[in-house]
């Protein structure tokens, strides 16, 4: 049955409906690129408060505690233990930090002047960066991109602050956020967007569980073969290659990097000892460790995480490195359960 002319007047409302909704759309995306740090920190905490919300559950079922004196008591124990860590060894790690802010740029001029003896050296420094230009944050830096973040919004300190209270108000009362959350959806849809809230937060939590023991094997590891190798700034070296272990694939090898640098100015042979320890740890991490949690992570595909930390390395610098695999899991799920099982009705890949 073929539809009446639209008079006018019809057409004239539609045209201003569609002009309107584009409106909205471009108003959203404008504001999101404007507000990236505020989303990309809004996303960092529900990350932290998941994993606190974890530990607090996991506190309260082993000794019996409500939800609120286990998140107490878990809040307590942490702030002692890195009031503990900074009383026993934070004047090491700032000082090993000086050291390697003062030697590593040494290592950096070293390797180009290897580089600069041969052909084929010349020709990979003519694509990669100034050594200068990434110690000292000029605009093509990395360390300008991390400047540039933390200055905007409240700058360094303030999102700092925000992100810890916005991540204990998250854990401490979780059931307030995600109620209010609901209510945004029409009543028949709130049991199944419970359903598809509760997919992300499962998976999120085994990609965080998994990435938190990744992270440990890698970070303890690397420090304790760089000690053994003779490596000073052995602490922090660890330090760094367990955090760049959130960055899947590329964190472990800029870590890598970074770590036999420094063994560099120690002699060659170290720097060569150095590589066996990163290559032992990563291999443990991903060939031990990581298999015997497997069930555990929100499995993602390589080809996926890495578009994923790209694009968000290109939008959004370095946080957006450290986020985009939480992203890209989050994503994919509301993918899975909204698109694939829902509008699609495939449910024969269903997770268990």
């Amino acid at each position: 049955m073929e539809g009446h002319p639209l008079s006018r007047a019809e057409y004239v409302q539609r045209v201003l409906i569609a002009t309107v909704v584009v409106a909205g759309v471009a108003a959203a995306a404008m504001v999101f690129v404007q507000a990236a740090s505020v989303f990309l920190l809004a996303f960092a905490a529900v990350l932290l408060a998941i994993l606190l919300r974890t530990a607090a559950d996991a506190l309260g079922r082993r000794t019996g505690l409500g939800p609120k004196w286990a998140f107490a008591i878990l809040l307590v124990v942490l702030a002692l233990a890195v009031a503990g860590a900074v009383y026993f060894v934070g004047s090491t790690a700032a000082d090993q930090l000086s050291k390697l802010s003062e030697e590593l740029p040494k290592s950096i001029d070293r390797v180009r002047e290897f580089l600069r003896q041969s052909t084929w050296g010349r020709e990979i420094l003519r694509w990669l960066p100034a050594a200068q230009d990434a110690m000292t944050g000029e605009p093509s830096g990395a360390a300008s991109q991390v400047a540039r973040f933390f200055a905007t919004s409240f700058g360094a300190a303030g999102d700092a602050v925000v992100l810890i209270f916005v991540t204990l108000y998250l854990a401490g009362s979780p059931r307030t956020y995600v109620d209010g959350l609901m209510q945004l959806v029409p009543p028949a849809g709130r049991p199944r967007a419970r359903e598809v809230l509760t997919a992300v937060g499962e998976r999120l939590k085994g990609w965080m569980l998994g990435q938190m023991v990744a992270m440990a094997t890698v970070g303890v590891i690397s420090g304790i073969g760089l000690k053994l190798i003779g490596v000073p700034q052995f602490l922090v070296l660890g330090l760094v290659a367990g955090l760049l272990t959130a960055i899947p694939y590329i964190g472990p090898i800029v870590g890598a990097v970074v770590g036999v640098l420094a063994a560099l100015t120690q002699g060659t042979s170290t720097a060569l000892w150095a590589i066996l320890v990163f290559t032992v740890a990563e291999s443990l991490e991903g060939y031990v460790v990581t298999p015997l949690i497997q069930q555990k992570l929100a499995e993602l595909p390589p080809v996926l995480t890495l578009l994923a930390i790209a694009l968000a390395g290109v939008l959004f610098g370095v946080v957006g490195l450290i986020v985009a695999a939480p992203l890209a899991v989050a994503i994919k799920t509301l993918v899975e359960e909204l698109y694939i099982k829902d509008a699609l009705g495939d449910r024969e890949g269903e997770t268990t």
